[in-house]
């Protein structure tokens, strides 16, 4: 595998994704590479994680989204139950052709993923980055495809390269 030398494997900084998830929503239109994403304000999401022995779990809760500055896409979602509200920034990094996604749960970044486009369709294949994962030996891969109504997505998650459990999601546009 190579890797452009302009590319960097480290994630923005805690205190930049904060201000842009402070920032309001923008009429200024995404930049091209982001146009693949639905042109949403609010979804209706649907997780559920299989484990190998079978059991399920499925989970629910609205997004809201915004634009901010043409060049980020910033999604807020508070599941049910005791989970964190979270926020998650999209961003497109032209020097390495490729995406960018943060989840910041509790105003600290706890996921940090690296995407590429899918030839010219509207899929990103994501790996995960995260500085603190689910172990050492953890890895997920995930592929998000995205159409004018809807995300849906498929993440294998493996501990020590056997497939541990996958999550499966869709957001519907509401709104």
């Amino acid at each position: 595998m190579s890797v452009s030398l302009t590319f960097s494997s480290e994630p923005m900084e805690e205190s930049k994704l904060l201000d842009i998830i402070a920032r309001p929503h923008s009429v200024v239109p995404l930049i091209e590479p982001m146009r693949i994403y639905p042109k949403a304000r609010e979804y209706q999401l649907i997780v559920e994680n299989k484990m190998l022995d079978g059991t399920t779990s499925t989970g629910k809760a609205t997004a809201k989204e915004k634009w901010v500055d043409g060049r980020f896409i910033v999604s807020e979602a508070q599941p049910a139950g005791p989970e964190t509200k979270f926020a998650m920034v999209v961003e497109y990094d032209h020097d390495s052709d490729s995406y960018r996604k943060y989840i910041v749960m509790g105003g600290q970044l706890t996921g940090y993923q690296v995407g590429t486009r899918v030839g010219k369709s509207r899929a990103v294949t994501w790996i995960d980055l995260s500085p603190a994962k689910f172990g050492p030996e953890a890895d997920c891969l995930t592929t998000e495809t995205h159409t004018d109504t809807s995300t849906t997505w498929i993440s294998l998650f493996f501990i020590k390269g056997m497939l541990e459990r996958t999550e499966s999601g869709t957001a519907l546009v509401t709104k």
